[in-house]
């Protein structure tokens, strides 16, 4: 046995921490199919633990990136601008995002979503932005397409975690008929990408995951059996 058995990798984003450490099995083809079951619990975790691998992970992590600074708008149409098809409202969202462009004068990080199939079934738009890139009185100067912008923080209680939101825009898959069937379901600046750092990696020959005292926000997750074992843990600082 190697004298570091853990495998590690960690994924840092803003203030938040996701870490894994496995000893992972290895399948054979004359393996069982209780020992391929077994095995794959190590190997293939929850889909909630992992660092960086479903689009709610990856969007979890850019969302991250805004720290304390997020703030999530609603942009809703008036009946005057109301879009009928999916490509009006991404004409209307590139519109938008010139307006604020031109005001800003500079590059800035913005993640958003076009949705149209829950509640009342209208086109609406969720956009992320920082705080000291705008505020929601500027935000809604610039929203043309009517009156109603609702803002709220993207971290909202002391306990909260960005995989809230992730998960939120991620809840309304394209069905081909009011969100095409090409049209990704969010999409973020690439301002935004350049900023998350590289994933970490290395062999350890501890399973335990540190996690800060003052960690505003946690969560942990362990499987273990005769081949393996998987930890996962994440936290805001």
């Amino acid at each position: 046995m190697r004298e570091n058995p853990w495998y590690c990798v960690r994924q840092r984003a803003g203030p938040l921490v996701k870490e894994c450490r496995s000893i992972r099995p290895r399948l054979s083809t004359n393996d069982s199919p209780w020992e391929r079951t077994e095995k794959n619990k190590i190997l293939r975790p929850p889909r909630d633990s992992s660092v960086c691998r479903t689009r709610v992970d990856r969007l979890e992590l850019r969302l991250a990136l805004f720290g304390k600074e997020g703030t999530v708008y609603a942009l809703t149409f008036d009946r005057e601008h109301e879009p009928q098809r999916f490509q009006d409202v991404r004409r209307a969202w590139r519109s938008f995002l010139y307006r604020l462009k031109k005001w800003r004068g500079r590059p800035f990080d913005y993640v958003y979503l076009i949705e149209g199939r829950h509640g009342d079934h209208r086109f609406h738009i969720h956009l992320v932005l920082r705080d000291s890139d705008f505020s929601p009185a500027e935000v809604r100067c610039l929203w043309k397409f009517g009156q109603d912008v609702d803002d709220q923080p993207l971290l909202r209680y002391p306990h909260d975690s960005y995989r809230r939101t992730a998960r939120y825009f991620n809840k309304e898959a394209t069905d081909g008929i009011a969100i095409p069937i090409s049209a990704r379901t969010w999409v973020c600046s690439r301002s935004l990408v350049k900023q998350l750092p590289p994933l970490e990696c290395w062999w350890d020959s501890s399973g335990e995951i540190p996690i800060p005292k003052a960690a505003r926000s946690r969560g942990v997750y362990h499987t273990g059996n005769e081949f393996g074992q998987y930890r996962y843990a994440w936290y805001i600082m």
